[in-house]
């Protein structure tokens, strides 16, 4: 029995959507090679709603997959993200950015389902 749920747990493990979070410089450098915009998400730790972006929402299939081929993740902790300059309306808070790192749209605080989520990137992508 411990083996048939190993191996249920395995296949779903190979099939659930998932990305890779840069940090910042990381970001910004991948964004500028690709010429894709950056989706930054401010968190910090013990934030229900940050928990629920990342164990939820970005494990949508559909919205993973946009992210990973059309955006760069960046995840930063709130401390990290004030001293770069951004400011924090809650967490998450997510700024979206160019490939230059340059501010794109408004921020967006608060948390969405992934339905909500990928029609907001997608709004923001085609604005550019």
């Amino acid at each position: 029995m411990k083996g048939l749920i190993f191996v249920s747990i395995f296949i779903a493990s190979l099939f659930a959507a998932d990305f890779e979070w840069r940090g910042y410089e990381d970001g910004l450098k991948e964004a500028q090679k690709l010429k894709r915009p950056i989706m930054v998400m401010i968190s910090q730790k013990g934030c229900i709603t940050c928990d629920y972006m990342e164990d939820v929402a970005f494990e949508d299939e559909k919205l993973a997959e946009y992210i990973e081929n059309f955006w760069v993740p960046v995840k930063m902790e709130i401390k990290e993200a004030i001293k770069r300059g951004f400011k924090a309306y809650g967490t998450p808070t997510f700024y979206f950015l160019n490939h230059k790192g340059e501010k794109i749209s408004r921020a967006v605080a608060g948390g969405a389902n992934a339905k909500v989520f990928l029609n907001k990137l997608k709004e923001v992508k085609n604005a550019l």
